[in-house]
Parts: C-alpha cells; structure tokens; sequence
C-alpha cells in the first residue's frame, strides 16, 4: 500500500533530540555546525593529495551514474556541501539535494548557487531514513559517503529501505570494501577506526532484503589503496507496478 507522505521538497520539521540515532548524533556534532560545515566543504581544497582523490572520487561516481543510465530527477542525500551535486547534474534534469545538517545544505546552497538559476536545483533538510516525499517520486537516487558511518544493521535496513521507496530506477551508493588490501592491513595491525566497513556479499544481502538489487561488483576508487567503493542498485519492481 502506498504510504501517504507530503511530496514539498522544502526544509521540513528536524528531528526531537531524543529520537536521533546514535550515527545522526555523531554527525551532527561533526556537521551540524556552521563551522564544521564549511571546514567539510573545503575538505578536499586542502591539499594535492586530496585533490586527486576528489578527482578520483568525482569520475568513478560519474562512470557508475552512466552505466546506471541515470536520468530524469535524482535524489542527493546526503549532499553534505554539495561536491557530487554537479557531477550528478551532469545526468539528471533536476537534482533535490538533502542533508540532515541544516548548515551543510546552507553550504551546499551557498557553493552552487550558480547551478541553482536555472531551476534544477533544489534543497531539503532531512534524514535519509525519514524523507518527505511521495513512493517512486525519483528516477534515481545518490547516497554517498553515508553506509559507513552506520554500524547498526537496523538502522542501515531503515536507509536501504527508505531509498528504494522514494526511487523507481537506481540508487548509486558508496561503501566501505572490507575485501580491500588496505582494509586487511588495517585489521592485521588492529587500527581501529569510526569507519564501517562491509563485506560486498554482506551489503548485496542487507540492501536485497529491502528493495535493492545489487547490478555489478563495486567499483574501488583507487586499486589496492583505497576503501572506499561505488555500487549500482536497482530498485525491485513490486507486482502492483507491473500489474
């Protein structure tokens, strides 16, 4: 049955503090601040390193939204200061970028304020897992940079479900390879970090079990040396949209 939900893509009513996860907690200490916002959107200015790496990071996103066929209106979320939004727009007639962070989504307002004249561009304040728009309002969605801030599975589910019911065409989502040389490495010298990192057989499972049909294997940003991985999900089409 279709859920009723406001379709308005305006800021919408924050969270109570004391239904927040523990994830939204952490990343609003971290984001939800004018200043820890605007130190994230010039995250990856400051330094070569990390130049490259954004630059890496923008052209697997792009190939993996080109395979996907991305088109039509794409769902951002979370945008954070908007670095993919441009990348996505390259595909999409209309991005709706989302964020929990209020601060964030006004740094991504601020950064592409030029992209916004033209009317495809338009912002919203809200949880991944609680968005305020009607089932299949989007032909595709983006989640980058989110899957492995969560350690929970319940509330992992809770994303993987909420994507696919506000999209009727892929989801484009990056994650954690914990089959990667580096991440072997650093659990062989048992580093800890905040950083969850998931098995691509363990995401396929978790994110099948909620609407989500994992396409083809990850895509790595950088070979051997990186984490981080780019997978295409289509959303499962339900007897009643074939009917």
């Amino acid at each position: 049955m279709r859920r009723s939900r406001a379709c308005g893509i305006g800021p919408r009513k924050e969270k109570a503090a004391g239904t927040l996860s523990a994830v939204e907690r952490h990343l609003l200490t971290r984001y939800g601040s004018k200043e820890g916002a605007l130190a994230y959107r010039h995250k990856y200015e400051r330094s070569l390193s990390r130049r490259l790496s954004n630059r890496r990071e923008l052209g697997v996103v792009d190939r993996a939204l080109d395979e996907a066929g991305v088109r039509g209106r794409v769902l951002d979320c979370p945008c954070g200061a908007g670095r993919l939004t441009p990348t996505i727009l390259a595909h999409a007639d209309h991005v709706t970028a989302v964020d929990l962070s209020e601060a964030m989504v006004d740094e991504a307002r601020s950064a592409l304020a030029p992209l916004s004249a033209g009317g495809r561009l338009d912002f919203a304040v809200a949880s991944v897992d609680d968005l305020s728009f009607e089932d299949a309002h989007f032909d595709a969605a983006v989640c980058h940079r989110l899957i492995h801030h969560i350690a929970d599975p319940a509330q992992r589910a809770r994303v993987f479900a909420e994507l696919a019911r506000v999209t009727k065409g892929s989801v484009v989502m990056s994650f954690s390879d914990a089959t990667t040389f580096k991440h072997r490495l650093q659990s062989r010298r048992g580093r800890k970090r905040r950083r969850v990192a998931l098995d691509p057989e363990q995401l396929r499972e978790e994110a099948g079990s909620h609407g989500l049909v994992l396409r083809d294997r990850p895509r790595r940003l950088n070979g051997l040396f990186s984490l981080v991985a780019v997978v295409v999900f289509d959303v499962a089409r339900k007897a009643s949209d074939v009917a």
